[in-house]
């Protein structure tokens, strides 16, 4: 390599031209005087013992003091190097990390408000960082939808929303058969072979990519709009509805954000009469106060204009009747009118004794 070469690299590195020049020499050299120096790198003699100075704080050379003056030798370059490769290192994360801390600062400080923003993102390490924050954002109900290869960069995560008790759904695909994985004993798992990437946590976060086989770089939609991430909840259950099962063990309590989820989750045991507990957060719609609400599942509803498979299609009707201190409570959806209360969150518990 040329010596102009190496100087260019090294000043990329963070080094002046003099300071690369002069380097460069002393390696050459081995070992030089100043005066060498001078002439070998091109540095001008009122500027050498500056830039020697410069480079024996970095560590690059060692300066030793001799009979007839100052002598200048160069360590091994692969040690030094390393040496200030593990500095710069260091002293780059440090700057980031007080900026960030002053930027973090400056952001808790502002009154922005990001509820209800849509955007749209590339890189996949930007919607991966969005998937994180939305799986730690789940209070009640996750459903992550991905591909083998990124589910094991995110198990960690999802595993921890289990055990806070989120009720979490994972579909997998990208591979051709069902991956030979362990998964949490309570997470439900299911598989097909191509699906779409979506990740929606309660109504609050939801990320979306379509899956295109002719373009693997499609965008990934993220958005905070309850409305939409409502919508992309629903369209899930259809792909969720028709996918292989590889585990089915979720267990109670388990929390649900609607009364269809619930039902069509429990319908057999609702239809034989199992007195469930359920505690309900929402909202009554008379007053639009809201309030918590527990007690006894002793009705349900499930209906719609035609016989469906309401796992699949919407229901027009979908609500509980809950009896507490015994009186009734009828409980609906999100958007729920004609029901006593509007749920943001329904937990089932295990029935009764």
């Amino acid at each position: 390599m040329s010596d102009p070469a190496l100087t260019n690299q090294l000043q990329e590195l963070g080094l002046t031209t003099y300071q690369s020049k002069a380097y460069v020499a002393a390696v050459q050299a081995g070992q030089a005087r100043p005066n060498d120096l001078v002439d070998m790198s091109g540095v001008p003699q009122g500027r050498i013992y500056d830039v020697i100075d410069d480079l024996a704080d970095m560590g690059l050379l060692e300066i030793r003091s001799q009979g007839q003056g100052k002598v200048v030798t160069a360590p091994p370059p692969e040690t030094v190097l390393e040496d200030l490769k593990r500095r710069r290192v260091t002293e780059v994360s440090e700057r980031i990390d007080a900026v960030s801390a002053g930027l973090v600062e400056l952001y808790d400080e502002t009154d922005a408000d990001t509820d209800g923003y849509v955007t749209m993102v590339r890189r996949q390490e930007t919607a991966l960082r969005h998937v994180r924050q939305a799986i730690e954002a789940a209070e009640c109900w996750l459903l992550v939808s991905v591909s083998v290869e990124i589910y094991e960069r995110i198990q960690n995560e999802v595993a921890e929303a289990v055990a806070d008790g989120v009720s979490v759904r994972l579909l997998l695909s990208g591979v051709d058969d069902p991956p030979d994985l362990e998964f949490p004993e309570s997470l439900p798992v299911r598989f097909r072979s191509a699906a779409d990437t979506f990740v929606a946590a309660d109504r609050a976060y939801g990320i979306y990519a379509s899956t295109h086989p002719q373009n693997d770089q499609q965008p990934y939609l993220i958005t905070q709009e309850a409305t939409l991430v409502q919508l992309l909840q629903d369209y899930t259950e259809t792909i969720w509805t028709t996918s292989a099962r590889i585990q089915n063990t979720a267990s109670l309590p388990r929390c649900y954000l609607d009364p269809r989820r619930l039902i069509v989750a429990h319908q057999d045991a609702l239809a034989a009469g199992t007195p469930f507990v359920a505690t309900v957060v929402g909202y009554r719609t008379d007053s639009r106060t809201d309030g918590t609400w527990t007690g006894t599942v002793v009705d349900y509803e499930l209906s719609g204009p035609v016989e469906s498979d309401y796992g699949i299609a919407p229901p027009t009707i979908a609500s509980l009747t809950l009896e507490i201190d015994g009186e009734t409570l009828t409980v609906g959806g999100w958007h729920a009118t004609i029901e006593d209360v509007a749920a943001t969150s329904i937990t089932l518990q295990e029935p009764v004794a």
